[in-house]
């Protein structure tokens, strides 16, 4: 069989990775690893050089000085002011993971200097995105000074301009996508910048909060202002980093990686209150991963600002006190099973309104008075199923919210950025993975014309081939083999985890489990045997395919099982190519 697989039911071309056996064999004598691991390191496609730094990620070495992000200086000298005068400070936040925990960077570490702010984080529903006149003048009421924006405020000219009419001094730390042209502000430190030379516009906000915090604490203990030994310990809020940048699925590679590498070492000492309360609530004991805050924190930190309480994130994730850290997040766990069902009804909509446009190469799909805080999860919901880029939009009155997730090679921030410039939108950002908009109804059809035409021919490229990492039998995937990827963990965005496929598997005890979920047996010519299973696959083409195929060839991930202290492999079947 050729290394290129067509007949995809997910409409997929599979190819095995190229790989060269003279760097597969340097690695396994250099570094003394298993040839297994070589090969898979290899297909990463990562230099020679730079494997031990990719194993071993540090953040000295990945992270530039702070201030040589553009603006970071004049930032870090307003705060400083703000400080010296006791001026009060708001952090004003997104609703997000990555908003929540970039407050909390900035709320725990004013703390640690002797200052207190206030944390601000706007409700979804009734003011939309990112900073508001009404909030800038409810803070300016309150006797603020200064608000630091995180992870929003880039594209809020109007805004922006009112805060500077009010006298309220604004700092923006950012990293969307942002226009040519920037807002009126003190300082708006984002990577992203066209101007910024630091080669960091991968960071999530959070990122950037926490090289901020490190050019503060660089400022004040220069300055004589605090000790070194009173200063915050910057590695200690490691955890609330790793969380955000995971949820955010910015890439993990470079200062990303070891953002999260480390923070999640961090995160397993429990040390802060809110997270730990989290893992409890979620009975998660074992040594917490990417999925851990991905899948299972990640959408309970979320939950409050999807259903009207925006800032119990954040005051999760900022308290010291356990009972007030375990009451929120039974709350949170309590309103994550209500997002459940909301995102279960709008979804059912959203496939059916799909399946009319499945010839465009991007989905925009929109319904009256769907629930504007669960539209983003769906739109993942509908790029998992469809494998193209996907716009959720909720309509609801004059303007309607959208929310949008996109596929590797498809930068769905640029487009919609350059959707707000041609006047189509009211407002919107993002970054290449996921973007946020506002949008009057009788211009839905527009967008939709608009972002089709800008990636027909981009999306065509992107279709046309998906990797897999190798080829391996069932009596070849054992526990011992897959055990040694924790050691180019984690995966994620940048570093997909490994993906294996079994030749001419014969599949076998094929059947739906709960409602969404098909199980089954895989063996193939050396007759052992191995479980598998594709979640979400019923009512899919995968599913179909599944049901009523008896050989295939499967691809997927391999993940370690324990039962009764015995450990076993499973296969989590992402595609199959028909026989």
């Amino acid at each position: 069989m050729s290394n290129y697989y067509y007949n995809s039911v997910k409409d997929k071309t599979w190819s095995l990775k190229n790989i060269e056996e003279r760097k597969v064999n340097k690695l396994v004598q250099d570094l003394q690893i298993s040839d297994f691991l070589a090969r898979i390191i290899c297909s990463r496609g990562i230099d020679i050089d730079k494997v031990e730094g990719f194993l071993r990620p540090s953040l000295r070495e990945n992270l530039p000085s702070p201030f040589s992000i553009t603006d970071m200086s004049i930032a870090v000298d307003r705060i400083y002011e703000a400080f010296r005068s006791k001026e009060k400070i708001a952090i004003f936040g997104d609703y997000d993971v990555d908003g929540a925990t970039s407050s909390a960077v900035l709320f725990k570490s004013f703390k640690q200097f002797g200052i207190e702010p206030i944390i601000y984080i706007p409700d979804r529903q009734k003011e939309g995105y990112g900073p508001n006149k009404k909030a800038f003048q409810y803070l300016k009421d309150q006797g603020v000074k200064l608000v630091i924006t995180v992870d929003c405020g880039i594209t809020a000219f109007n805004e922006l301009t009112f805060a500077k009419n009010i006298n309220l001094d604004v700092i923006v730390v950012d990293h969307h996508m942002p226009e040519a042209k920037l807002p009126e502000a003190i300082a708006v430190v984002n990577p992203n910048r066209i101007d910024d030379p630091t080669g960091l516009g991968m960071l999530a906000a959070v990122g950037v909060s926490f090289m901020l915090i490190g050019a503060l604490k660089s400022k004040l203990i220069s300055i004589g202002f605090i000790k070194e030994k009173d200063s915050p310990n910057l590695s200690s809020i490691l955890d609330l980093v790793a969380l955000g940048t995971i949820c955010d699925v910015v890439p993990l590679i470079g200062p990303n990686r070891a953002f999260v590498r480390h923070g999640l070492k961090i995160m397993s000492k429990r040390k802060n209150t809110g997270i730990n309360a989290l893992f409890q609530v979620s009975d998660i004991e074992d040594f917490p991963n990417v999925f851990h805050a991905g899948f299972i924190l990640g959408p309970r930190i979320n939950a409050g600002g999807r259903v009207g309480e925006p800032d119990l994130g954040a005051k999760l994730l900022t308290t010291d006190n356990e009972q007030y850290a375990k009451e929120i997040s039974i709350h949170l766990n309590l309103l994550n099973e209500e997002r459940k069902k909301l995102e279960s009804e709008v979804l059912v909509e959203a496939i059916k309104m799909a399946d009319n446009y499945s010839k465009n190469d991007i989905l925009i799909l929109h319904g009256h008075n769907w629930h504007s805080g669960v539209i983003g999860i769906v739109a993942s919901r509908i790029v998992d199923q469809f494998n193209k880029p996907a716009i959720i939009i909720s309509e609801n009155g004059n303007e309607s919210k959208g929310s949008g997730r996109s596929v590797s090679g498809i930068d769905i921030g640029v487009m919609i950025t350059a959707a707000k410039q041609s006047g189509i939108l009211v407002n919107g950002g993002g970054h290449p993975m996921a973007c946020g908009l506002t949008i009057k109804k009788e211009k839905i059809n527009d967008l939709r014309i608009f972002l089709n035409n800008k990636i027909n021919n981009q999306a065509k490229t992107i279709k046309k081939e998906y990797f897999v990492d190798m080829a391996v039998s069932v009596s070849g995937a054992i526990p011992s083999l897959i055990k040694q990827l924790s050691l180019i963990e984690p995966f994620g965005a940048g570093n997909p985890e490994p993906k294996f496929i079994i030749k001419d598997a014969n599949l076998y005890n094929v059947k739906i489990v709960g409602e969404k979920h098909i199980k089954c047996s895989i063996s193939d010519t050396s007759n052992h045997r191995l479980d598998a299973i594709a979640f979400r696959s019923v009512g899919t083409a995968l599913g179909k395919s599944l049901l009523n195929k008896y050989q295939a060839h499967v691809i997927g991930r391999l993940k370690i099982s324990e039962w009764n202290g015995r450990e076993s492999l499973q296969m989590l079947i992402e595609d199959v190519i028909e026989l």
